[in-house]
């Protein structure tokens, strides 16, 4: 009856420490370096959604030329990111909203869309199927979910 305790104690710290992965740490979807690497794809202006942020929206080479032509859905592995400022003129950093498209099936309801909530410090505050961004981008279901025209 013992040795069924510790073996009781590891299952449940591994199965723990799966459900850990997507909660807290910093994403990565966003590389460090995106605005090196991503391209300015809408400029400063008010966000609905957003709270009463304004955004900056960048996109990665997969999602860049497609997005800028109004052309969709955009292709698997496309990056879009929002990045939100408390000001008008989007001059501070109050955190990020991601876009990233998952292979077809992930979530057929929502554009196959994978979303994340990040901090200005780039910490995962929501990752997944965010019921919060689904429900927003919902209608914008004709431009691929991104809400966001150039």
């Amino acid at each position: 009856m013992a040795t069924r305790h510790p073996l009781l104690l590891l299952s449940l710290l591994l199965v723990g420490g799966c459900f850990q992965q997507d909660k807290a740490g910093t994403s990565q979807i966003l590389p460090p370096d995106y605005q090196a690497s991503y391209v300015q794809v809408r400029s400063c202006r008010p966000a609905d959604g957003h709270g009463s942020n304004s955004i900056v929206v960048f996109a990665n080479a997969q999602a860049q030329s497609d997005y800028l032509s109004d052309i969709g859905p955009l292709p698997q592995g496309s990056v879009v990111v929002a990045k939100e400022s408390a000001q008008a003129d989007c001059s501070d950093l109050a955190g990020y909203t991601l876009m990233f498209k998952e292979a077809p099936g992930y979530n057929p309801t929502a554009g196959d869309w994978h979303w994340q909530r990040l901090d200005d410090q780039r910490d995962v505050l929501e990752d997944g199927r965010v019921q919060s961004c689904i429900s927003c981008h919902t209608q914008c279901n004709r431009d691929d979910y991104t809400c966001s025209p150039p």
